[in-house]
């Protein structure tokens, strides 16, 4: 089957179309015929090394951790899923990622996609709408609280703003000055994140944007606590003032499941800025690195 195979650690050029071995399902595993698949920044960092000490890939590697298909095959004892059923799936960083023709993962790796969201809004969902939701589920955030959301128009800002919403809470993006209006649309309350605050306000925040993940800590007030998906400065928060839960997304199915329902109701909209056929991988790793807003997928 064909592959974007990473010859070695390095640039985008290190990317190549090649052929790799059909993946068989084992047991309690599912094989995907791919149809479309999602860069996310991780990949980035993947793909130039920066991960190598702590998940060495044997190369040439296959990158890409969201994707969405069919079902092709189901190994023994998988239950609840049949051939033929459109699903996304969530891979794992291990080399043998979405970025082909065919994918196994385990059957609690992949959820049902419904039926009015195409292959490319899935794939667009799965770790950008884990771990928004995750963000805001570690803070035990309630209907009625104030949440200040840093790189609030980025993908994981927006799952986690569009959630907040749906619970009842009160999310306030923080974005640049120039991106208040966009951010006032979406969240309905925006401050400009690069100001040093008067006073600590806020109790809960979610950190998303490394540029000021130290200044957003100067927004929580004593005791206040922050989910954060970027490294936290050090000496951002002198005395331990604030709890930090540092977190990375984790694979849950009954969360995916809630994340394609919000979708598929419109309560969830994440924005596809590009897509691209497979064999233009190092066009789409260049997007994302440029900063594009919205989310990149192949078609496959």
């Amino acid at each position: 089957m064909k592959a974007a195979l990473l010859k070695s650690y390095g640039g985008i050029d290190q990317f190549m179309i090649g052929e790799v071995p059909m993946p068989k399902p084992e047991a309690g595993e599912v094989l995907i015929k791919i149809e479309a698949s999602a860069i996310n920044p991780f990949d980035l960092i993947l793909r130039q090394g920066f991960m190598a000490q702590y998940i060495p890939l044997e190369l040439p590697a296959v990158l890409g951790g969201d994707a969405a298909g069919t079902i092709a095959a189901l190994g023994a004892g998988v239950t609840g899923l049949a051939v033929g059923d459109r699903v996304v799936g969530d891979f794992l960083a291990n080399g043998n990622g979405s970025h082909a023709e065919y994918g196994v993962l385990p059957a609690s790796s992949v959820a049902k996609l419904p039926a009015n969201l195409s292959f490319e809004q899935g794939a667009s969902l799965v770790k950008v709408g884990l771990t928004g939701r995750q963000t805001v589920d570690i803070l035990g955030i309630k209907a009625g609280d104030r949440v200040l959301i840093s790189g609030a128009l980025g993908m994981v800002g927006r799952a986690a703003i569009q959630y907040l919403q749906e619970i009842g809470a009160k999310p306030v993006a923080g974005v640049r000055s120039e991106r208040l209006e966009g951010a006032r649309l979406l969240a309905g309350e925006a401050i400009d994140i690069t100001e040093q605050p008067a006073q600590a306000t806020f109790h809960f925040a979610i950190s998303t944007a490394p540029a000021v993940a130290g200044i957003l800590i100067d927004h929580v007030r004593d005791g206040g606590q922050v989910a954060s998906i970027v490294q936290v400065p050090e000496g951002a928060n002198s005395d331990d003032r604030v709890t930090i839960h540092e977190l990375r997304h984790r694979t849950d199915a009954d969360t995916m499941d809630a994340v394609l329902k919000a979708a598929s109701e419109g309560r969830l909209i994440i924005p596809i800025a590009k897509t691209l056929p497979l064999s233009e991988i190092a066009a789409a790793q260049s997007a994302v690195a440029g900063g594009v807003q919205g989310k990149v997928v192949l078609k496959h």
